[in-house]
């Protein structure tokens, strides 16, 4: 039989599962405040970190109230926040929690207290270490060791709802840090290169995140900790703290040893050994490019790891008095799955795997490789094909004097085999000074003003940029977006950033016979690199051109899908038609680092409709919100269509139907499909493209990559919630499957991401080099990358 499998397990004696708990009704927050969300979600954070207890935020009788644990202490009150100030007031009456007979509004609470119940015991686990609350658990011992980088494999769990009860959410993750600490003895002229980064304090047997902040003055026996009444020396505070036997670092320290500050979740200052403190490896750095294909698990791989660590971690687990049991099998689910839409291609050529009459029929497995042939067929080839404008090709100095005429040369040769033209793609070559600091503002200045001086005609550009010293590790690419934002409001110049860490590392320079040299592609990084130069020159030049390759010809539910992100003060918008013929990107600066105000919703979005009403009478909307879509957002969208239907811009009966799209989750869902057959044994595989779990009315998990593409890893769904709106839940599904297709913009792969976010994404500087480290690294595409904690 076959059967679709999460990696939910579920409680199986929920009927024994009871707690008391207080509530407070919350004064002084309103839903109508700017920053209401926000503060309540700080209030519970502070409220955790102070009470070291589960809180949870519930709304009851219209309001918000938290809810704490009968037997934690009286909560602090009042709560200062961010433009207001909470105060608790105690609802009286102890209440009673049944985990077996659970309601709407008591389901946080449950799901709060529940996942609270994981961290101590796996946390006093001495083969396990965690970052900090609510993050993966990691096994000590690291998975694989190379060139001083240690690779940790751990586990997200999180609980979750089930059909008809409660379970736990299992997945596998990964993290990076170095094999050796910090200095034992560092000078503080060193600590300069350290500060702000983050490491994992090993205080003992208990290891967690912490983030440089300054360096102290005096050594480890010298810097003096409070302990039981009196104060002692860091050192003999750290091993009075460590449970025995302590660990050879702890015991090997020097008195002499430097001390390093952090701060903790509250704020406070904190004091530790320089030499306990392991930094944390970057993605971005090239030593754990190393090491990220093995994080890539097929997905028996995964499927195993799931299942053991289930078994020996978590079925011993306590709720109160009570041992916790977790069902053997997870919970499975019933396959369901939407056809890939028909593709329409230059030449009016159609692509079908539903076998639509008319159109080139192909199989799901072909589709990949069919696509790139149809691309190549100079009676098909691109959907847009009119000539490029002028181009430019923005290089740092080192690189133009280098390798960068090699790269210009190779870039020319894929673009024009992807998209031939009379004349050929010859970008223009712009130089700017890179021998400065490696700064994101003294990079980003510099390519300014290169542009300010030799870009003066419109055009398309593509940047080259290097990885900066100051981006901090797990941050968004800042040089990125800055130069994405700048070249776009100060020159009207649309751009794409690649970075130069691909070339360096594939480029060498050669000995001719004739005396000379010249660089070239080494031959051990050729075919690899060539899979890269086509992704750039199909992602970063011919779509950043609106060349689309191909386009719907299976038409949308509606009429018009509109995707929203907010990044680095920048809100994105992009705009798909019917048939996805016609993309408009829009994006505007923001005084809100990730929330819209309904006055700016409304603005951006009635300027991005007036100007789609004029091709087409528009009466299905639907807006994709990339994360949360705040209260704000939803008043502010629905404040635009009803002054466009007013102002008879929108007929009387257009509709407005909201969703979100999540791309991560603490923990992930995944979806397996296990086939299992009598006197063989299971086999474990990925689910097709296009497969979904509904997993309740409001909310669904989509399959946008699948087997038929043969790339290495585990499915990784999408997460759509359905927030408000006419149009049906499963039109608005297939609608977003459908423009994953349009951002299938690998030739022979596809990608998880629907084109309204992957487009915001461009715009807003978050895939810059998206493909250099992936096409060399690790990767990604029907099987997603593991995410690195």
């Amino acid at each position: 039989m076959t059967a679709l499998e999460t990696n939910v397990f579920p409680i199986t004696n929920l009927a024994e599962l009871s707690a008391g708990y207080r509530l407070y009704r919350v004064r002084g927050l309103r839903s109508e405040q700017a920053e209401f969300f926000q503060n309540q979600q700080a209030l519970v954070r502070r409220l955790s970190y102070r009470l070291q207890s589960p809180v949870a935020i519930v709304t009851h009788d219209g309001e918000p109230h938290v809810a704490i644990r009968e037997d934690d202490p009286e909560p602090p009150s009042p709560i200062p926040l961010v433009r207001a100030t909470a105060y608790l007031d105690r609802v009286p009456g102890d209440l009673r929690l049944d985990f077996g007979t659970r309601s709407p509004e008591t389901d946080p609470i449950c799901l709060r207290f529940l996942q609270f119940v994981l961290q101590e015991p796996l946390r006093q686990d001495a083969r396990l270490w965690q970052p900090s609350s609510g993050r993966p658990y990691f096994f000590k011992d690291p998975c694989y060791e190379q060139h001083g980088v240690s690779q940790y494999r751990g586990f997200a769990i999180r609980a979750v709802l089930t059909p008809g009860g409660l379970g736990l959410c299992v997945d596998v993750k990964h993290a990076f840090g170095s094999q050796s600490p910090l200095p034992v003895r560092l000078a503080r002229r060193e600590f300069r290169r350290w500060q702000g980064q983050h490491c994992i304090y090993r205080m003992g047997h208990l290891w967690y995140d912490i983030r440089l902040a300054e360096i102290s003055d005096l050594s480890a026996s010298e810097e003096l900790i409070p302990l039981d009444g009196r104060t002692v020396p860091l050192l003999e505070w750290v091993a009075a703290e460590c449970r025995k036997p302590i660990p050879p670092d702890l015991a090997n320290l020097p008195a002499d040893a430097a001390v390093v500050y952090y701060r903790n979740n509250q704020d406070d200052q904190r004091a530790a050994p320089a030499g306990l403190c392991y930094p944390v490896i970057s993605t971005q750095d090239p030593r754990a490019q190393a090491l990220q294909r093995e994080t890539i698990l097929a997905p028996h791989e995964r499927h195993k790891m799931i299942h053991d660590f289930v078994r020996d971690h978590l079925q011993g687990l306590r709720f109160g008095g009570v041992r916790l049991r977790l069902g053997a099998d997870p919970v499975r689910v019933r396959p369901q799955m939407f056809q890939v839409p028909d593709l329409r291609f230059g030449g009016d050529r159609v692509l079908s795997v539903r076998g639509s009459t008319g159109a080139q029929h192909v199989g799901l497995d072909q589709l990949g490789r069919t696509r790139l042939d149809c691309l190549r067929d100079k009676s098909a080839g691109f959907y847009v094909r009119s000539p490029l404008d002028r181009q430019y090709l923005v290089l740092p100095q080192s690189v133009a004097e280098s390798w960068g005429e090699a790269f210009r040369a190779d870039l020319r040769r894929s673009v024009d085999d992807l998209f031939p033209q009379e004349h050929g793609y010859a970008p223009e070559l712009v130089t700017y000074n890179d021998r400065v600091l490696r700064t994101a503002v003294r990079q980003g200045r510099e390519v300014i003003q290169a542009v300010q001086k030799h870009c003066s005609k419109p055009g398309y550009a593509v940047v080259m940029t290097h990885h900066t010293d100051d981006r901090r590790q797990r941050a968004e690419d800042q040089l990125a977006a800055l130069v994405l934002r700048e070249l776009r409001e100060r020159f009207d110049l649309p751009a794409a950033v690649v970075h130069s860490a691909t070339g360096q590392e594939c480029y060498a320079l050669e000995n001719g016979r004739n005396g000379g040299s010249h660089y070239q592609i080494r031959l051990d990084r050729r075919g690899r690199f060539d899979g890269y130069l086509r992704n750039v020159a199909l992602n970063k030049v011919l779509l950043t051109n609106e060349r689309w390759p191909f386009v719907l010809a299976t038409p949308l539910h509606a009429d018009v899908i509109v995707g929203v992100d907010v990044k680095h003060h920048t809100a994105g918008f992009t705009v798909v038609g019917k048939h996805g013929s016609e993309v408009r990107t829009l994006s505007r600066k923001s005084r809100q680092k990730e929330m819209l105000l309904a006055d700016q919703v409304a603005t951006y979005l009635m300027e991005l409709l007036r100007a789609e009403a004029k091709y087409e009478e528009i009466h299905t909307i639907v807006l994709q919100r990339d994360g949360r879509l705040w209260p704000s957002e939803r008043a502010g969208a629905r404040r635009a269509v009803e002054r466009l239907k007013t102002e008879g811009v929108l007929p009387a009966d257009a509709t407005l139907t909201m969703l979100e799209v999540s791309k991560t989750t603490p923990a992930s869902l995944r979806l397996f499909d296990v086939i299992v057959e009598p006197g063989k044994p299971t086999w474990v595989q990925n689910p097709e493209v296009g497969t979904y779990h509904l997993a309740d009315a409001t909310d669904a998990y989509l399959c946008a990559t699948g087997r038929a593409f043969r790339r290495p890893g585990t499915v990784n769904p999408l997460h759509v919630r359905f927030v408000e709106g006419p149009l049906p839940f499963l039109d608005c599904l297939s609608d977003l499957y459908a423009l994953t297709t349009l951002a299938w913009t690998r030739p022979e792969d596809c990608t998880r991401d629907p084109i309204t976010i992957k487009l915001n994404d461009r715009r807003l500087g978050e895939d810059a080099g998206e493909y250099d480290s992936d096409a060399l690294s690790f990767v990604a595409g029907a099987g997603d990358a593991e995410e690195v904690a």
